[in-house]
């Protein structure tokens, strides 16, 4: 993916599973680009749900390589 960055796989994204910005640029780069998936693959959104805007944010920035 063009857009990840090594510092992503540092950034937590979600507090609850400790799932990074950089897990989820890749489960999106692989196809997986809907909450639901993400949230099953990662545990993130599952908790608190306090990630979810930023993770809904990403979904719409980052599109996926692979439909």
């Amino acid at each position: 993916m063009d857009d990840f960055h090594p510092d992503d796989d540092k950034d937590i994204i979600c507090g609850c599973s400790g799932t990074t910005v950089g897990h989820v640029k890749k489960l999106i780069d692989k196809g997986v680009a809907d909450l639901e998936r993400i949230s099953r693959a990662t545990g993130a959104c599952s908790g608190c749900g306090g990630c979810e805007p930023e993770i809904l944010a990403l979904l719409a920035e980052y599109p996926p390589s692979h439909p």
